[in-house]
């Protein structure tokens, strides 16, 4: 069985359209003040644009958790 962790972060951007950023493998303690400053960066610094403009508000984040078995 494999498992694999991905973080989620959703923003939204100047025209109002979602936008996320999934982050594979994040640290196995990673809290919300980390996602935070670091959504905080790229809102502040304008480093990423969605479909209508930069993105520019940080909604939250999420771990998501996947287990792959094989069928045998």
């Amino acid at each position: 069985m494999k498992e694999t962790r991905t973080l989620r972060m959703s923003f939204v951007d100047e025209g109002g359209k979602p936008w996320t950023l999934t982050i594979s493998n994040p640290m196995e303690n990673v809290g919300i003040d980390d996602v935070k400053a670091v959504s905080n960066n790229i809102t502040s610094n304008r480093l990423v644009k969605g479909k209508v403009g930069f993105v520019k508000t940080f909604n939250g984040a999420a771990i998501v958790t996947r287990k792959e078995t094989a069928l045998e």
